[in-house]
C-alpha cells in the first residue's frame, strides 16, 4: 500500500477522493477561459458581461454544483438549481464571447457526474446550442457546416456520457462491494469469536470431566472400598460424603459448559433442531428409551453429528441424510448416512474432519466406523458407552 492507510482506502473509494482534482480542474479551466475572454479583443461590453456571467457560474458552482458533484444520495440536493445556473449562465455567455465555449472542457465531465447519461446528455446539447449558434452568426457557415459541428459536438458528448456512466457505474460496484465485504468480515469476525468460545467452554468442559471429576469418582470409590475393609468409619464417610458433593458441583460445570443446543433441551432434541435447520432434507429416527447420557457423551454426539453434516454440505453431493440415534442398554449408537458420491475411507483419514472426530469419540471412550465407497454415499457410525 505504500503509506496507504487500509482503513481509509476502504473508507473512501477512489472516485470520491477525486473530488478536490475535479475543483482545481475546473478552476484552472474557468480562469483560462475568463482569461481568454479578456485577451478575445471583443467590444468592451459584450467581454464584460461574458467575464461576469462566467464569474456568477464559479460562485454558483460553489455554492451549489460542488455539492450535488460530491453527494451520494439518489436526488442530488441542489441539481436543479445548478443546471438553470448552467443554462442561464453559460448559454448567454458562449452567445456575447464564442470563446467562452472553451468552459465546456471542465462542465462536460461535471455534467456527466451530476446528471447521470441521459439527463446530462440533453443537458449538454443545451449547452452547445450557445457555442453553436454564436460560431454560426460568426463564420457565417452553412446549413451543411452547422449540422456537422453539432453532428461532433454529439457524437463527443456521447462518447464521454458513456465514458462517465461506465465509470460511475463502476464506482457504485465498486462501494456496493467494499461494504458488502466490510459486513461479511464483521459476520465472519463475530461468528469466529463464538466458535473460539464455544470451542473454548467445550475444551474446559472435557478437561474438567476427564481431571477433577474423575479424580472425584475415584475417591468415593476409594473411600467406599476402605470402609469395606476396616467397617465403618466416620472419616472415611465424610470423606466418600465431601467427594460426592464436589462431584456433583463437577458435574454442574460440566453441564453449564455444555453446548447452548444441549443446554435447551435433550441430545435428541438438539439433534431435531440441526436436522431442521439443514440445507438438505434430514430424517431422524430415535430408538430406545431416551435417557441423559452425561454431558461429555452429549457433546460428543453432538459435535459428530454437526462435522458430519457439514462434511456432508461441503463435499458429498448428496440429495438427502438419514441420521438415527439408538440407546441401548449400555451404550449410545449415532449414525449419519448419506446418498452422495462417496469416497475412499482410507485415502482421506487425514481429511473430511475424520481425524478431529476419531479422536473426539475415542476420548470420550467410545467407536467410531466410517464405510463409504465411490457412487455409494457414506455411513458414519459412533458408539459410546453409557458412562462416558
Amino acid at each position: 500500500m505504500n503509506g496507504v492507510d487500509p482503513v481509509m482506502a476502504r473508507a473512501e473509494d477512489v472516485w470520491y477522493r477525486s473530488y478536490p482534482f475535479w475543483d482545481a480542474y475546473f478552476a484552472l479551466v474557468l480562469v483560462g477561459t475568463i482569461a481568454a475572454t479578456a485577451a478575445d479583443g471583443l467590444p468592451p461590453g459584450r467581454q464584460a458581461a461574458a467575464i461576469l456571467l462566467l464569474v456568477l457560474l464559479s460562485l454558483a458552482y460553489v455554492r451549489v454544483g460542488r455539492k450535488a458533484l460530491r453527494s451520494r444520495e439518489e436526488r442530488r440536493p441542489g441539481c436543479k438549481v445548478y443546471a438553470a445556473a448552467l443554462v442561464l449562465m453559460f448559454v448567454p455567455a458562449t452567445v456575447l464571447a464564442p470563446v467562452t465555449s472553451m468552459g465546456l472542457a471542465a462542465l462536460a465531465p461535471q455534467v456527466y457526474m451530476v446528471y447521470g447519461t441521459a439527463r446530462g446528455f440533453v443537458l449538454m446539447m443545451v449547452l452547445f446550442s450557445g457555442a453553436i449558434g454564436s460560431a454560426m452568426v460568426a463564420s457565417g457557415a452553412g446549413v451543411t457546416l452547422t449540422l456537422m459541428m453539432m453532428l461532433v459536438g454529439i457524437v463527443c458528448s456521447g462518447l464521454l456520457a458513456t465514458f462517465i456512466g461506465r465509470l460511475s457505474a463502476q464506482n457504485r460496484e465498486r462501494a456496493r462491494l467494499i461494504e458488502e465485504l466490510d459486513r461479511t468480515r464483521g459476520e465472519l469476525a463475530e461468528l469466529s469469536r463464538e466458535a473460539g468460545v464455544l470451542a473454548e467452554r467445550e475444551r474446559l468442559a472435557r478437561d474438567i470431566h476427564d481431571t477433577i471429576a474423575q479424580g472425584f469418582t475415584s475417591i468415593v470409590m476409594l473411600a467406599q472400598a476402605a470402609e469395606a475393609e476396616v467397617g465403618p468409619n466416620r472419616h472415611l464417610d465424610l470423606v466418600a460424603r465431601t467427594a460426592r458433593e464436589n462431584l456433583a458441583e463437577t458435574r454442574g460445570l460440566v453441564a453449564a459448559l455444555a453446548p447452548p443446543a444441549l443446554a435447551e433441551g435433550s441430545l435428541a432434541e438438539a439433534l431435531r433442531r440441526l436436522a431442521a435447520d439443514f440445507a438438505l432434507p434430514v430424517d431422524l429416527d430415535v430408538e430406545g428409551e431416551q435417557r441423559p447420557l452425561g454431558p461429555a457423551a452429549e457433546v460428543v454426539l453432538l459435535r459428530v453429528a454437526q462435522e458430519s453434516l457439514a462434511n456432508v454440505r461441503k463435499h458429498a453431493g448428496a440429495r438427502s441424510v438419514w441420521m438415527s440415534l439408538e440407546f441401548a442398554a449400555d451404550a449410545a449408537r449415532l449414525t449419519i448416512a448419506d446418498d452422495g458420491r462417496g469416497f475412499d475411507p482410507a485415502a482421506v483419514a487425514s481429511g473430511f474432519g475424520l481425524r478431529g472426530m476419531r479422536g473426539r469419540v475415542e476420548q470420550a471412550g467410545g467407536d467410531l466406523a466410517v464405510r463409504s465407497g465411490a457412487g455409494e454415499g457414506a455411513v458414519v457410525e459412533v458408539v459410546l458407552p453409557c458412562s462416558a
